[in-house]
């Protein structure tokens, strides 16, 4: 049996430069100077990707079925799905990297929408229908955004983003290919998972008590972190509160202690320390770089 492998990169790598921690964008030539134009199966940790094929053919191997992409389309892959690309030698494009954590907190949990988006979608960018020529025009504004230092850049991403996902969201299924995802129940745990400690936003719930508000032991929902996050549920769980502590830092109304409290952490220092382990910065360096 072959070995599965994930990246919490693009190129095989093992990171990668977001702009606001959200969007990285590269064009698909890039992308075929790293690494040519065949792209081994493997799944991202924390990657929403999105392929823009506007010139070319592309074979997309999916749950062990393979897909024929030969007309300008928009290609979703979510993050933790195994997928493999056989591209067209000239082929033309784009390759958009979101954070899904940072999805996940934009859409604010609407699950309708995420469960939307947690399957392989196809949808033809030639067709006749607004929805989609919407979507596709959302893309080149990303592009441009991304492409070029103009004043106002980060927050220009950040709102295209939020555009671009509900835009893609709105998109009906009979005009796009859905591959829906083979362990999707998992899945639908996992953002189950995601949500409540989104609700909560305290350090001091414990596992235990995630796991009972689930309905299923300790055990199966390290083996679901694990599966599709690589990540055991006390990570998962620190990893989305400094995810939000980011983001409640950027507002300067906030001292560091409040913020901190906020979080349910007592001792400051605690939480300094705590942030520049998973961040490399302290939450005063970090607020620096936004005031």
């Amino acid at each position: 049996m072959s070995q599965k492998v994930y990246y919490n990169g693009i190129f095989g790598e093992n990171h990668i430069k977001l702009v606001r921690e959200i969007i990285n964008i590269v064009s698909l030539d890039e992308m075929f100077s790293r690494i040519g134009y065949s792209v081994k199966t493997h799944a991202h940790r924390n990657l929403f990707q999105i392929f823009v094929l506007e010139k070319g053919k592309v074979e997309l191997l999916a749950n062990n079925e393979h897909f024929i992409v030969e007309k300008p389309s928009i290609i979703t892959i979510p993050q933790s799905v195994f997928h493999g690309l056989e591209f067209e030698p000239g082929s033309k494009g784009y390759l958009i990297s979101l954070s899904a954590n940072a999805v996940e907190q934009m859409l604010k949990f609407d699950v309708e929408v995420i469960y939307e988006l947690d399957t392989i979608s196809i949808t033809e960018i030639s067709q006749k229908n607004q929805l989609v020529e919407d979507a596709y025009n959302t893309i080149h504004k990303c592009v441009f955004e991304y492409d070029n230092a103009l004043p106002g850049k980060d927050l220009a991403l950040q709102y295209l983003v939020g555009m671009l996902l509900l835009r893609l969201y709105r998109i009906n299924n009979s005009n796009q290919t859905v591959i829906h995802t083979l362990n999707q129940n998992e899945r639908t745990v996992f953002r189950n998972f995601k949500k409540l400690v989104q609700e909560n936003n305290s350090i001091k719930k414990r596992v235990e008590d995630y796991s009972s508000e689930l309905g299923i032991t300790v055990a199966a929902l390290s083996q679901i972190c694990k599966a599709i996050s690589g990540k055991s549920p006390k990570e998962v769980i620190l990893d989305f509160l400094i995810l939000n502590i980011k983001s409640t830092l950027k507002n300067p109304e906030f001292s560091i202690s409040e913020v901190s409290y906020q979080f349910d952490i007592d001792d400051p220092s605690y939480f300094a320390r705590l942030f520049k382990q998973k961040t490399g910065q302290t939450p005063k360096q970090y607020r620096s770089n936004f005031n």
